[in-house]
């Protein structure tokens, strides 16, 4: 009897003394796995911390992109303003609420002081083309530079619309301003340029993507340069059409046109330029 009990004693020993072991290994094991996991957690937090906020931006929207636009890379910023002014309004000789003196439209127009920007701009309304009054007639090689600001506290519905067409003046407004002979659309509300020609053969159109919100509330510059048939197109500091598009025999007259969904959109030009190249 003595025997047994104590056995008893050993074998109770022993197993109280394997399942402590035991579950020291069970919950090393556990506590390992939940270091790895914090420490993963960590490390992947870091690594987001320190990229670059334009990337993590990007990457939040689903597009891998580094800017307003995708698929750029390479194309280099090359621009050179003509040697000889042809035309020019920055909007200083007129008087805030009057429609600019030497523009026209269909509707209206007026010229206003805006709180991101110093000087004068002419603000566009919905439904409304602009050209420039006087006779300007474009040489066959010109550039062609202005600034857009475009504020609104809601998703921008709105689009503008620039280009060239063959009739002096405006009697109607280019609601299909793509029908026109040569037209770039700036479309804030489906996220995209829109280029289509019709002085080329065969007419062309092309679009390239671009995420607008970095435009709105923001100043975007917008500079054209047409050698012969070739035109390049540049957006702030990206160029995003270098192609054939223009016939340099005919007459250009140049237009600005606009349309908005969105009733809380403001949309101003402002330096406008032509030069001869």
């Amino acid at each position: 009897m003595k025997n047994l009990s104590i056995g008893l004693l050993v074998g109770s020993s022993l197993f109280f003394s394997f399942s402590n072991t035991l579950n020291a290994q069970v919950l090393k094991g556990i506590g390992k796995k939940i270091g790895q996991k914090v420490e993963s957690y960590v490390d992947k937090t870091l690594d987001e911390n320190l990229k670059p906020t334009s990337n993590r931006n990007s990457s939040s929207n689903g597009n891998n992109q580094e800017g307003p636009f995708e698929n750029l890379k390479g194309m280099k910023n090359d621009f050179a303003r003509g040697a000889e002014n042809i035309f020019e309004d920055n909007f200083s000789q007129d008087s805030a609420g009057d429609m600019a003196s030497r523009w026209t439209s269909n509707g209206r127009g007026e010229v206003s002081k805006v709180s991101i920007a110093d000087g004068n701009w002419l603000q566009l309304f919905d439904g409304n083309t602009y050209k420039i009054k006087q006779l300007v007639r474009i040489p066959e090689n010109f550039t062609i530079e202005f600034d857009v600001l475009a504020m609104s506290d809601q998703e921008p519905k709105f689009a503008l619309d620039f280009g060239f067409d063959y009739q002096k003046g405006v009697g109607n407004h280019y609601y299909l301003a793509y029908q026109n002979p040569l037209n770039i659309q700036a479309s804030y509300w489906f996220n995209k340029f829109d280029f289509a020609s019709k002085e080329v053969d065969p007419n062309k159109r092309s679009e390239v993507k671009a995420n607008m919100s970095y435009f709105v509330n923001d100043m975007m510059k917008v500079k054209i340069r047409v050698d012969g048939e070739r035109m390049r197109t540049y957006i702030n500091e990206y160029k995003i059409l270098d192609t054939e598009m223009a016939n340099p025999a005919s007459k250009k007259y140049f237009y600005f046109a606009f349309n908005s969904d969105d009733k809380s959109a403001e949309v101003y030009i402002g330096n406008f330029r032509i030069d001869k190249i």
